[in-house]
């Protein structure tokens, strides 16, 4: 009977039952075992049974029985925090995944609830509740995963201090390596934190988990026969206890979970199993002394072991490491050594070696080897390990397998066999075996393998893999049945016995034939003379592909038919007459004949050329065979012969002298044809014509002439697909913008469909290139500047076309100014001096049409650090105005600055490389003859005696006598009178304060400005010898001392301090008012 709590029901009262016999303590499974426990501090039957049933079996049972308790304050309530529901792992949500509430409940390896075989709950009164689960027995399972013995691990913990550091170490044997979760927490080994109601304690309660860094779940680790380790570092103050009373568990899933998916339990430990001495096998293996995967008798294997000590204590008891050959039940000892002292985690190697002659190799064997220590430790599970190495056995070969339906081959055709082989081993694949066929006429004992053609590669996949060889018979093969046989050889050179198939395919006899020009081996067409009994060789025009000519029967019913001789291959005939076409040219004349093999017959027309007696005659030209694109030439006079009227052979020079020229090329469009003397030269028009042509041919003599025909054959050569760049020259994208780009456009194959080709385009920035379609692609590049696209297109032959092209990859096109060196740009400009607005024009002196073009300009000063005026013009070409916020234009500091952006009529866009800029300038003043009084104002510039024309006769005012009257400039007599020469002196002197005054009011319009030294003795007449002589030496008037005026303060007034340090007067008379509003800042 079983007792169970559940929350909606009150626990019943639990009477004792009466005292039962010892039972025995539960069997060993074998292996560790894995129980997470579900309890209750208020369950009556977890303190009652289920508590103490898992102490007894975790005490009877210490190295190999794994427990951790999942304890709630009340079984009403088990999803909590205190129970270990926590993340990341909330492994009470994981285990009792329906949601419900109750205990006692147990779980073996990562067992599902609803599995009775591995869950338990509820709890026996009987002391043995989980006994049958641990051991296996009795329908229940411990749920632990089969190679449970294939994994180490232990799990140890240190104090240092008020912290504890727990290091887990594990490690796989079953080869390779393994992937795994560790699963690790700390417990109270006597559950002090929550005692039951009845005050007993559990054990191994739940207190921390142990997880990764990053705290998203259990640590992983790849195992392999090398241990590997974890450590963590917690308080002591974790448990309730001390040190003492901490308790670490872990175990090992192939994966985690939180929900309701299951994994396997690899192996279990708890800090208490860590056995104080322990020397295990920690390495076996077995290998071929030379490297291969595999042995065959003979072979030497190198077997090394290292053992180690994995216990807690220094092993010192010494022992035997022994190796043994393992056949069925019987051990042959290889070889041992003693076991040396190790230190806590020290290791010893042992090796040996042996030699397998005499071994039988079996197929699909191993030979198995076993290392065994013995040793006096505590756990002897780990001190025996075996290993094997395979046996490379002979392949065996598999029946050969038609292609298709049909093992009939006509003549010049061929049939194709799949074939396969067992390697029985696991050291050989199929394509580490070498297939050979050979083949052989059913009544013959000789075998053959040059009609068979097999590939270094296998085709098809998993069990569809397979070789395909291919049997081609040649012409000259006999008809009938054919047998063939395959063998293997493996990667050592071992090899299989024949498999032979008796009548594995049929030749079909070939008809003797007529040869045509097309034929190889066609000799031409033979030349006789009329009415002359000639013998003509069959050879060249009469052929049986498997039969000799000489054994043909060669009969005809024509009347030019005289007598057919098997044995010289000859064929007797005489013609009576020669025919000639319309334009009397001669016409080949034909025998129709019968031709038998013994076997099959079949008719034909030989053809003869007739000429007549006496005319040039030609032996047959050979076919010519050339490649596409080639050329041939063929000397002609070989075939040439020539009789005088009698029947005598003229002389060679007779013969050289004979004319020869063409009459037709039949077509025309693939070679061309040229005589040179007596040489034919004949070369393809290009490179990709191809086709049979018939060249006719006449020699001509002083009276008669007579044709042969040249059969020229042009054969195909596969040529690569080609493709056309030239759309695609000057290709311009902008960056971002998308380009399709159909390679089938542009592609053409002169040998194939254009629809076979196979396009593959790349370029050398990823993603740039991106396929949508078969032969469709997408470009875009990011990257300004020139990119690379390759294009690669292949035929259905494999011939593969490489090409390339360039594609300008634009963001903004830069212009350029025209500095004196060239450029995209020119500006110009009237003047930059201040006080003015510039006027100026931006030229484009490029090819490129714009749709959208603005001219910008800007004036900033380099004084302040600021722009006051900006301005934009819409089109090259107009010119504008820069007109300054500041009334009076340009002022000292000013800086133009234009620059240019435009797009064209492509959607590209341009910009001005740099502003062009220009610095405002104080105006330049020329005063060619120093009179103080600048050129632009002066009437006579180049004398520093006048400055003014009043009347404007070409008199200086200095000079003219009548300054304001163009008529005259001197007196008729000289003076009138003193009285006349004191009144114009004093006019004089009005005029100069006038000229004084005037020349203030400019100084004062002109505030910005900062003049230059006026040399005033250039300007009294005083110093005017002219003046002075004039006026009758009143020199002395103008000769008075006069008080210098005191400089005109320019700007507003100083500040207290002075002038603003940095500062200059010109800076302050532009920027002092400024300065004085913003509180002495600009």
């Amino acid at each position: 009977m079983g007792s169970f709590v559940d929350p909606l029901s009150e626990p019943e009262e639990i009477t004792p039952l009466a005292e039962e016999p010892t039972v025995l303590d539960a069997p060993s499974p074998g292996h560790v075992v894995l129980a997470e426990y579900i309890g209750g501090q208020n369950c009556p039957p977890c303190y009652g049974y289920a508590s103490p049933d898992l102490k007894s079996l975790k005490n009877a049972n210490s190295d190999e029985f794994v427990y951790i308790s999942y304890l709630p304050a009340s079984y009403g309530n088990i999803y909590t925090a205190q129970a270990g529901n926590v993340a990341p792992m909330n492994r009470i949500s994981h285990l009792s995944s329906d949601g419900a509430n109750s205990a006692p409940q147990a779980y073996f390896g990562d067992c599902a609830k609803s599995s009775s075989a591995c869950f338990m709950s509820g709890a026996m009164t009987n002391g043995k509740t989980y006994d049958d689960f641990f051991s296996g027995v009795n329908g229940k399972s411990n749920n632990m995963d089969s190679t449970v013995n294939s994994y180490s691990m232990v799990i140890s913990q240190t104090q240092s201090g008020t912290d504890a550091t727990i290091t887990v170490e594990a490690s796989y044997n079953g080869g390779g390596t393994s992937d795994v979760r560790v699963i690790a927490a700390v417990t109270e080994d006597t559950c002090n934190s929550y005692p039951y109601a009845d005050g007993s304690k559990a054990g191994h309660c739940w207190k921390k988990w142990l997880v990764d860094s990053t705290n998203s779940g259990p640590i992983s680790m790849t195992l392999s026969s090398t241990p590997t380790s974890y450590s963590w570092t917690v308080p002591v103050s974790t448990v309730n206890g001390g040190m003492s009373n901490m308790l670490s568990i872990a175990w090992l899933q192939d994966d985690w979970s939180t929900g309701t998916t299951r994994h396997n339990v690899l192996s279990a430990t708890d800090s208490s199993m860590l056995p104080p001495i322990d020397v295990a096998i920690d390495s076996f293996t077995a290998e071929s002394s030379d490297g291969y995967s595999g042995i065959i008798a003979g072979d030497q294997v190198d077997l090394t072991l290292s053992i180690k000590n994995i216990g807690a204590d220094v092993y010192a008891d010494g022992g035997t490491i022994e190796v043994f050959k393992v056949d069925g039940l019987t051990e042959t000892s290889l070889g041992s050594t003693s076991v040396n002292t190790l230190a806590v985690g020290g290791t010893q190697s042992y090796s040996t070696t042996w030699d397998s002659t005499g071994e039988t190799i079996e197929n699909n064997g191993d030979s198995r080897f076993r290392a065994r220590i013995t040793v006096v430790d505590s756990i002897g599970s780990n001190n025996v390990v075996d290993s094997t190495v395979n046996h490379d056995a002979t392949p065996t070969s598999v029946r050969p397998v038609p292609d298709g339906s049909s093992t009939t081959i006509p003549r010049g055709g061929s049939l194709g066999f799949d074939m396969t082989a067992l390697p029985n081993d696991s050291v050989d694949t199929l394509e580490t075996m070498t297939p050979e066929l050979e083949v052989k006429h059913s009544t013959d004992n000789s075998w053959d393998s040059s009609w068979v053609t097999i590939p270094i590669n296998t085709v098809g996949q998993g069990t569809n893999e397979r070789y395909v060889a291919t049997v081609v018979p040649p012409v000259s093969a006999g008809s009938g049945d054919y047998d063939i046989r395959s063998r293997w050889t493996d990667s050592r050179g071992q090899i299989s016995d024949w498999l032979e198939t008796n009548d594995a395919f049929t030749l079909l006899n070939g008809l003797p034939t007529v040869l045509s020009p097309t034929d190889q081996g066609y000799s031409g067409v033979p030349t006789v003379k009329v009415d002359t009994l000639e013998t003509v060789s069959m050879v060249g025009l009469i052929a049986d592909a498997e039969t000799p000519l000489n054994q043909l029967t060669v009969t005809s019913n024509s009347p030019n038919f005289v007598s057919w001789d098997a044995s010289a291959m000859t064929m007797d005939v005489q013609f009576s007459n020669v025919d000639r076409d319309a334009q009397g040219n001669i016409r080949n004349q034909g025998i129709q004949v019968t031709l038998s093999d013994g076997e099959d017959q079949n008719d034909g027309t030989v053809f003869f050329s007739v000429i007549p007696n006496g005319a040039p005659s030609w032996s047959p030209i050979p076919t010519q065979t050339i490649s596409e694109g080639g050329s041939v030439a063929v000397a002609l006079t070989q075939y040439l012969s020539d009789t005088d009227n009698n029947g005598a052979d003229v002389s060679e020079s007779e013969l050289a002298a004979l004319d020869i020229h063409i009459v037709s090329t039949t077509p025309e469009n693939i070679v061309d044809v040229v005589l040179t003397g007596q040489t034919i030269n004949i070369d393809t028009l290009d490179d990709d014509v191809t086709g049979t042509i018939e060249i006719v041919l006449r020699a001509s003599d002083e009276s008669q002439s007579t044709d042969s025909t040249v059969t020229v054959i042009v054969q195909n050569i596969n040529d690569a697909p080609r493709f056309d760049m030239s759309a695609l020259e000057n290709l311009r994208l902008k960056i971002g913008e998308t380009f399709t780009l159909d390679t089938s456009l542009y592609s053409s194959d002169v040998d194939d469909d254009d629809s076979n080709i196979f396009a593959q385009v790349t370029s050398s920035e990823p993603g740039a290139v991106t396929p949508i379609a078969i032969g469709v692609y997408t470009m875009s590049w990011q990257t300004e500047g020139p990119q690379i696209v390759q294009v690669s297109l292949s035929d259905p032959n494999g011939a593969v076309g490489q090409f390339s092209f360039t594609v300008s990859v634009i963001g903004d096109i830069l212009l350029t100014w025209d500095e004196g060196n060239g450029g995209d740009m020119s500006l110009t400009y009237d003047t930059v001096d201040f006080e003015t607005s510039p006027k100026m024009t931006v030229s484009y002196m490029g090819d490129e049409t714009f749709s959208n073009t603005e001219v910008t300009w800007q004036i900033c000063n380099t004084i302040t650090g600021t722009c006051h005026s900006l301005g934009t013009v819409e089109e090259f070409g107009i010119e504008f105005d820069v007109v300054s916020v500041y009334p009076e234009g340009l002022r000292m500091g000013d800086e133009i600055k234009v620059d240019v952006i435009a797009t064209d009529t492509s959607d590209f866009d341009y910009k001005s490389v740099k502003s062009f800029s220009l610095m405002a300038s104080e105006p330049v003043i020329i005063d060619s003859d120093g009179d103080g009084v600048a050129d632009s104002e002066d009437a006579f510039p180049e004398d520093p005696d006048e400055t003014l024309d009043t009347d404007g006769d070409g008199v200086g005012d200095n000079a003219d006598a009548f300054p304001e009257d163009a008529s005259k400039s001197e007196e008729a007599s000289g003076l009138s009178s003193a009285g006349d020469s004191l009144i114009m002196i004093l006019g004089v002197v009005g005029l100069f304060l006038v000229a004084a005054v005037g020349l203030g009011l400019l100084f004062v319009a002109r505030k910005n400005r900062v003049p230059e030294a006026v040399d005033w003795s250039k300007t009294i007449p005083a110093a005017d010898h002219s003046a002075n002589s004039m006026y009758g030496g009143a020199e002395h008037l103008f000769q008075q001392p006069v008080v210098q005026a005191p400089p005109v303060q320019q700007g507003p007034p100083l500040p207290v301090g002075g002038l603003p340090p940095g500062w200059t007067m010109e800076q302050w008379a532009y920027y002092g008012q400024q300065y004085l509003d913003n509180g002495g800042k600009l």
